[in-house]
């Protein structure tokens, strides 16, 4: 049987994370163990009782605030075959470790995304595709058909642990709110060789809650690094002959968004994030 380890990064969010601990108890294949990586200011005394309560449930709490950063010290913590990351809000079906495990029997899989229920549009039957020819990311990810993926969700994923050893970590550049810092490391996981599948029937709710986790409630904050991450993924993944067209957009988006909020200088915010990103790529190449 493959051992699985969860790993929960987390927020100043005690209360769902609680609510997700409880649900993990009614899991049909339990996992080997939990590691909870605390990022808040302050620790939660009653997520320290209950590690202290159940010998398989470990809390960690770390000073630097960042998903990815937090993702890699999971992945060094944990002991499983398997690494299964979920979103502190979320609320996981009683199956989805079993499904997740099941889909490891197969020696060609890698990686396993589940269904995630809101947020995500059913806009079509393309799921989990990355185009490089303009940057697209498809998501999809609340669909109902189990296919091989270029990327998983990642509130909803796991991966063996030699991925790990052969890819490197969750990479520290997607600050922020991390976007794309996942659908970064799936794709390189896919260039190194290595297969991911979207199975549906590992389901969960992501109760996107408003505070915590990755949120800010400053919209120059979360502008800026929106702009830069967005830059750093489509200089690193996109083909050449579409970055003038993203530029175009992105441009396009911090007008319409600094009308709609009576700020124009969300424009020359966004565009500093765009410089920033492409900076961050230019070192990093």
């Amino acid at each position: 049987m493959t051992r699985i380890s969860v790993v929960l990064p987390t927020l100043d969010r005690p209360d769902a994370l609680y609510n997700l601990l409880r649900h993990l108890e009614h899991q049909a294949l339990p996992p080997s163990e939990i590691v909870i990586v605390d990022q808040s200011a302050a620790a939660d005394d009653r997520t320290a009782a209950y590690a202290a309560a159940h010998p398989t449930v470990r809390y960690h709490r770390i000073p630097v605030k960042g998903l990815p950063n937090a993702r890699n010290v999971g992945v060094e913590r944990s002991r499983g075959d398997v690494v299964l990351f979920l979103d502190d809000d979320s609320i996981p079906d009683p199956d989805l470790l079993r499904f997740h495990e099941e889909n490891y029997r197969d020696p060609g899989v890698a990686g396993v995304g589940g269904r995630v229920r809101g947020g995500y549009d059913r806009r079509g039957v393309t799921v989990g595709r990355f185009r490089p020819s303009d940057g697209k990311v498809i998501r999809n990810f609340d669909s109902d058909t189990r296919c091989d993926v270029d990327h998983l969700p990642g509130g909803n994923m796991s991966f063996r642990r030699e991925v790990f050893g052969r890819v490197g970590g969750f990479d520290l550049a997607y600050g922020g709110s991390a976007i794309g810092e996942e659908t970064d490391f799936c794709l390189r996981a896919r260039r190194a060789g290595y297969r991911l599948v979207f199975e549906p029937r590992a389901s969960l709710d992501h109760l996107h809650l408003p505070t915590g986790g990755c949120r800010t409630p400053r919209i120059d904050d979360w502008l800026n690094w929106q702009a830069h991450n967005t830059m750093l993924f489509v200089l690193r993944h996109a083909r050449a002959a579409c970055w003038p067209g993203f530029l175009l957009k992105r441009v396009a988006r911090f007008g319409m968004l600094s009308l709609q909020r009576g700020s124009p200088e969300l424009v020359a915010i966004g565009l500093r994030g765009l410089l920033r990103g492409m900076s961050t790529h230019a070192q990093r190449s």
